[in-house]
């Protein structure tokens, strides 16, 4: 299962109709604060967040300390998904603790570093 915060309705459908093709259970949220709430009731069968950056209530960098300062959710792979393209935004993303960053819409990829992390 993968745990997708996206804020934006048509985003989160097009990430849901790739990770559903891909194989992939999916379990959605429309913030950070959501998915939190989410990954907390189902920590025994989310393996990976597929997140945002900006979003309400709790962005995905926000979202993404959360999971990686928790122990119970530390461990589990956060990969960006994000229209912020500069350098600087990805190292902010990176400093920030997640694992892998993509652009928005970029199926391949983004299928190709979920397999990566998922096979490890």
């Amino acid at each position: 299962t993968i745990l997708l915060a996206e804020d934006s309705d048509f985003f989160r459908a097009q990430m849901r109709k790739c990770l559903d093709e891909a194989g992939y259970s999916v379990e959605e949220a429309p913030d950070g604060e959501a998915a939190w709430e989410l990954l907390l009731k189902h920590i025994d069968n989310v393996r990976m967040v597929v997140t945002d950056i900006e979003m309400p209530r709790m962005s995905g960098l926000e979202l993404v300390k959360r999971v990686k300062a928790d122990k119970r959710t530390s461990k589990l792979p956060v990969i960006a998904v994000t229209s912020l393209a500069a350098d600087e935004d990805m190292e902010r993303g990176k400093s920030a603790g997640f694992d892998d960053y993509q652009i928005k819409l970029d199926r391949d990829n983004l299928i190709a570093a979920i397999h990566k992390f998922i096979l490890q």
